[in-house]
């Protein structure tokens, strides 16, 4: 894994051992590549970051600043190394459970992404639905996007749960079992 574009373009992203799965290359750039002339000088909140890949590559095409929240402590640890080493600024990382951080937290973002751990079966939490308060809506910017990764089949990721009050789901990409969804708020 790597950076794709911008100032840290071409530095490998170490990722944590264990249970994450990074965004991969190809969708992280096809993401990127769909919201590029907004992400310079944006403020981006990477959810459930793990190895903060999201966050970094948006810090190195010229996002504003980059937060990016994990529960796991090797995934903010890796996510710490991985800024530093790539010389980008800007960034910083939180340990939390992120459904608690969207609870608290004050800021406002143009662009929130979570790519948080699927719902593969019937009756698995489906987190990005959980996401999807109204305190949610409250930090995203009026213009803002909100992009939710999950895999296709359960929760999110069947079409036919994709709708949510206050949201309107612009855009949707499919990349092998993954999908990207685009959220805009329904104002």
């Amino acid at each position: 894994m790597r950076i794709i574009a911008g100032k840290a373009k071409g530095y490998n992203i170490r990722v944590p051992q264990g249970e994450v799965r990074p965004t991969q290359d190809r969708v992280r750039e096809a993401l990127f590549n769909i919201i590029g002339p907004i992400i310079t000088g944006a403020r981006v909140l990477d959810l459930y970051c793990g190895s903060g890949s999201v966050g970094l590559e948006a810090l190195s095409r010229g996002a504003a600043s980059a937060r990016m929240v994990d529960a796991a402590r090797q995934s903010c640890a890796m996510a710490r190394t991985n800024m530093e080493n790539s010389l980008l600024t800007g960034g910083s990382v939180v340990q939390s459970d992120c459904l608690q951080f969207v609870k608290r937290d004050m800021g406002r973002y143009d662009i929130i992404f979570a790519d948080p751990p699927y719902a593969k079966a019937i009756g698995d939490r489906d987190m990005i639905a959980e996401l999807m308060t109204d305190r949610l809506h409250e930090l995203l910017e009026d213009d803002g996007y909100f992009i939710a990764e999950a895999q296709l089949g359960y929760g999110v990721g069947d079409i036919h749960t994709r709708e949510f009050p206050g949201w309107k789901l612009i855009d949707e990409r499919t990349y092998g079992k993954n999908t990207i969804l685009f959220y805009r708020k329904d104002i």
